[in-house]
C-alpha cells in the first residue's frame, strides 16, 4: 500500500517514514506539507490512504476531505488530530473521512492504523466515536420529532405526492377539495422546511416518513 502524509512537521514525517519502513505491507510513504499540494500530489503518486494531520495551514479539513474524496474516491482517509478539535474531526468524517486518531500517537501507531483502514477497517479514538454516537442519537430525536409533527392526513399527502399523483388526483383519491389538499401540502411543506414537492418527498424519505409502495412508485415513475 501507499501512504501520503500530510504535514507540517517534517521531522514527524520522517518518523512515519521510518515506521512503514518496518512494514511489508507499505511500498512508500510520500509527503505533502498541506492541503492543496497533497491535492495536487493525489492523481500522480495514487496512493492508498493519506494520513492527515490537522489542522491544515491552507485549507479547512472539511473542504479539503471533500476535494480528496472527489479526486480519488478509492482513497481512504485518516485523521489525526489533537484533543479539543473533535467537532471539526468529526464534520471531516461526515464529509468522507474514513478514520481518525487522537493524538499524541507514535509513528508505528499511527502507520498501523494507516494499514488497519486499508484492509477495511475504520480505526477511531473512543472519544471521537462517543461524540458520533451522540450525534446520531440526536439527529434521530430529531427526524422523530419532525415526523410524528406531520398529520396522519400530511403524511397521506406526502405519500401520494410521492407516488407522482396531481394536487387535483389527491383530491379526488381522498375525496377532498383541491384547497384542502393545498393546505396540507403547506402545513407539510412547513413542518419538513421545505419549498417544493420534490424536496418534501426527499426529506421525507430522509425521515422514512414514506411507506413501501410510495417509494416503489417513486422508482417506477
Amino acid at each position: 500500500m501507499r501512504i501520503l502524509h500530510v504535514t507540517q512537521d517534517r521531522d514527524s514525517h520522517k518518523s512515519i517514514a521510518s515506521a512503514a519502513g518496518t512494514l511489508l505491507q507499505v511500498l512508500f510513504t510520500d509527503f505533502a506539507a498541506g492541503g492543496r499540494e497533497a491535492l495536487a500530489r493525489l492523481a500522480a503518486r495514487r496512493p492508498d490512504v493519506l494520513l492527515v494531520s490537522l489542522p491544515l495551514p491552507d485549507l479547512d479539513e472539511v473542504e479539503f476531505v471533500r476535494a480528496a474524496r472527489q479526486a480519488a474516491p478509492h482513497c481512504q482517509i485518516l485523521l489525526v488530530a489533537s484533543a479539543g478539535a473533535e467537532d471539526s474531526v468529526i464534520a471531516a468524517i461526515e464529509a468522507g473521512a474514513t478514520g481518525c486518531v487522537l493524538g499524541p500517537c507514535d509513528a508505528r501507531e499511527l502507520v498501523e492504523h494507516a494499514v488497519k483502514l486499508r484492509e477495511g477497517g475504520s480505526p477511531l479514538s473512543p472519544f471521537v466515536a462517543r461524540k458520533l454516537v451522540d450525534r446520531l442519537h440526536a439527529r434521530t430525536r430529531v427526524h422523530a420529532t419532525v415526523a410524528a409533527a406531520l398529520t396522519a392526513r400530511e403524511s397521506e399527502v406526502v405519500n401520494l405526492l410521492a407516488s407522482g399523483l396531481s394536487y387535483s388526483q389527491i383530491g379526488d383519491r381522498l375525496g377532498v377539495s383541491l384547497n384542502t389538499v393545498g393546505s396540507h401540502i403547506k402545513n407539510a411543506y412547513r413542518k419538513l422546511d421545505v419549498h417544493c414537492a420534490t424536496a418534501a418527498v426527499m426529506r421525507a424519505v430522509g425521515l422514512q416518513v414514506l411507506d413501501a409502495a410510495s417509494r416503489e412508485g417513486e422508482t417506477a415513475s
